[in-house]
C-alpha cells in the first residue's frame, strides 16, 4: 500500500485551490469547473472530495465577501494586486476560518502556509500567514 503524499483535508484543501486558481484564471464558475475535472480525473470516489466539494462551493458562494476581507486584512495589497495564487489560497482558508469553527484557526493559517510554500512564491507563505494570522484575530 502507498502513502499518500498528503493527509485528507490538506488535499482536500490543496484540489480546492487549485479549482479556486482555475477558475480565477480562466474566468469560469468554480463549481462547474470542479464537476468537469473531477469527472475527468475521478476525484469523486475518494474520500477526501466532499470537502474539496464544501470548500469550492463555499468559496464560491462568498467570494465577494471573502475578498473584502481578505483586502481588508492585507496591508496595503487589494486583491487586484495579489498574485492569483495566493489569492485563491486566502480564499479558500478565509472561508473556513469563517464556517469551520471545529477546525482550529491555527491549523487552518499552517496548512494554507505549507501550500503557499509549495504551489507560490518565496514570500508567499509569509505573507498568506499574516493576512490569516489577522483575519483569525478578528473572527
Amino acid at each position: 500500500m502507498t502513502v499518500e503524499r498528503y493527509p485528507s483535508r490538506r488535499k482536500s484543501r490543496k484540489h480546492a485551490i487549485e479549482v479556486v486558481y482555475a477558475a480565477l484564471i480562466r474566468g469560469e464558475d468554480p463549481m462547474v469547473l470542479l464537476a468537469t475535472t473531477s469527472r475527468a480525473a475521478g476525484w469523486s470516489r475518494h474520500p477526501w472530495f466532499a470537502y474539496a466539494q464544501e470548500l469550492v462551493a463555499g468559496v464560491e458562494r462568498r467570494t465577494e465577501e471573502l475578498d473584502e476581507i481578505i483586502s481588508g486584512a492585507s496591508e496595503k495589497w487589494s486583491v487586484d494586486r495579489m498574485s492569483r495564487t495566493d489569492l485563491a489560497i486566502l480564499r479558500v482558508a478565509s472561508f473556513e476560518l469563517l464556517e469551520q469553527q471545529g477546525v482550529p484557526a491555527a491549523v487552518i493559517t499552517s496548512e494554507a502556509a505549507h501550500l503557499a510554500e509549495e504551489l507560490s512564491a518565496d514570500d508567499s507563505p509569509r505573507f498568506v500567514q499574516g493576512v490569516l494570522s489577522r483575519i483569525a484575530a478578528q473572527r
